[in-house]
């Protein structure tokens, strides 16, 4: 009887479903970006490209403009997309009524844990961000990932506008 029980337990878990696993993000797909950052607040997004790589432009649920880049892309030969393994995020901040913006990117560097914050010609700073993507990331991982990068943005960019000089 012990026997017969332990056969059918055997075979009911055999014949069980494994558990579903998240499907995994391995290289650019302009339509799933545009599902995750339309369900972290982000609106007015544009599909588009830069340098033949895709390309997506917006604004946050914070209201700041940001660029997401295709990068690491395998070569292609055209009509066929490139096939890109990674991005790049960057919300560009208008400092250029700031007095020293190398000293603000650097001061916005050691404070914000964002990126990369960098003093452009044009009299903005650019926050910058990679994200790999080459490996698999899951959907609620890069979401949490442009959750995350959207509110230091914000917080960086409190800071560049009420900085002295603005």
């Amino acid at each position: 009887m012990t026997r017969v029980i332990l056969a059918l337990l055997a075979s009911s878990l055999l014949a069980a479903p494994a558990l579903a696993q998240p499907a995994l993000i391995t290289h650019w797909d302009s339509s799933q970006l545009v599902n995750i950052l339309q369900s972290v607040g982000a609106s007015e997004i544009q599909v588009g490209q830069l340098g033949g790589k895709p390309a997506l432009t917006g604004h946050s649920r914070d209201g700041l403009s940001f660029g997401l880049y295709a990068k690491g892309c395998d070569p292609a030969t055209p009509p066929a997309a490139p096939v890109c393994h990674g991005m790049e995020g960057a919300i560009t901040y208008d400092a250029s009524q700031k007095p020293d913006l190398a000293g603000l990117a650097n001061q916005l560097n050691h404070q914000y844990a964002l990126g990369k914050f960098m003093a452009e010609p044009d009299g903005t700073i650019r926050g910058s961000r990679y994200f790999m993507l080459d490996g698999g990331v899951t959907e609620d991982n890069l979401r949490a990932e442009l959750n995350g990068y959207f509110a230091v943005a914000g917080l960086a960019g409190r800071a560049v506008w009420q900085a002295p000089g603005r």
